[in-house]
């Protein structure tokens, strides 16, 4: 289970700038997700870099300097808490990234082999981790290498699980593109005690709109991503469109 964060501007902003007097509450999530942190940033069409490390945000010397120092018109950041008995690494740190996007997820998808017939072999021969994370994103590469946009990229990909019979918790994530920040809210309702940890979070504040996980916000501004859907939010014009895409179906109760 991790928490998303993403952002986009008519400015460039540092990830400080966005959180303001929230930063604390934020990064403090890590005290949970402390299996490792990651941001993608961009400031420009066709520009985009990844910083990623398996230790915590709470003590990361590196996020503290990218988050103070790297403005950026779009940006996405994850901080991880390790599921599925999944190890702690590099390779399994997100957000993953094939230098033009970058993919970050939240949720569980069980087994993670169950992926991998959503992935075209050219595209699997990427993968470095064990993840039902990277698969994901793997499975997502796999569609836009047929020519989809990646929105109907995307909602393919959710379908394509959906449909694949494995166990899945949430498939909530944030996609950067060199045109658009997408942020999907799809996750079992009936799974889990805490049904507050898997709705997102929108909200625009002058120039600058953000999606975010729950967990560090008070409800003043926000605005919910409805399960089953997924949100757009172009860069340059900040303009907010929402695409449905599948809901998780609850696993039934066992008599």
């Amino acid at each position: 289970m991790c928490r998303l964060l993403g952002t986009v501007s008519t400015i460039p902003r540092t990830l400080d700038d966005v959180l303001g007097s929230e930063r604390a509450a934020f990064l403090g999530l890590a005290a949970v997700h402390g299996d490792g942190w990651g941001h993608a940033w961009s400031t420009g069409v066709g520009e985009l870099e990844v910083r990623k490390s398996p230790e915590s945000a709470l003590t990361s010397v590196e996020l503290a300097e990218l988050a103070g120092g790297r403005p950026a018109e779009a940006a996405l950041t994850h901080l991880r808490w390790a599921t599925l008995g999944l190890s702690v690494g590099p390779g399994n740190t997100h957000p993953f990234t094939d230098g033009r996007i970058a993919f970050a997820h939240n949720g569980s998808i069980a087994p993670p082999a169950a992926l991998d017939d959503l992935i075209v072999p050219d595209v699997a021969a990427r993968r470095r981790g064990d993840t039902d994370s990277e698969r994901y994103f793997l499975a997502l590469l796999s569609r836009l290498a047929e020519g989809a946009s990646p929105a109907e990229a995307l909602a393919a990909t959710v379908a394509g699980v959906l449909a694949g019979g494995a166990e899945v918790h949430s498939l909530n994530c944030l996609l950067l593109t060199p045109d658009a920040l997408l942020a999907v809210c799809c996750y079992d309702a009936e799974r889990g005690a805490d049904r507050d940890y898997y709705p997102l979070l929108h909200r625009r504040t002058g120039d600058t709109v953000v999606v975010a996980s729950t967990g560090w916000t008070d409800s003043a501004g926000w605005s919910t991503v409805s399960n089953g859907q997924m949100l757009v939010v172009e860069r340059g014009t900040l303009h907010t469109s929402v695409v449905p895409v599948g809901t998780v179906e609850p696993v039934a109760a066992v008599p």
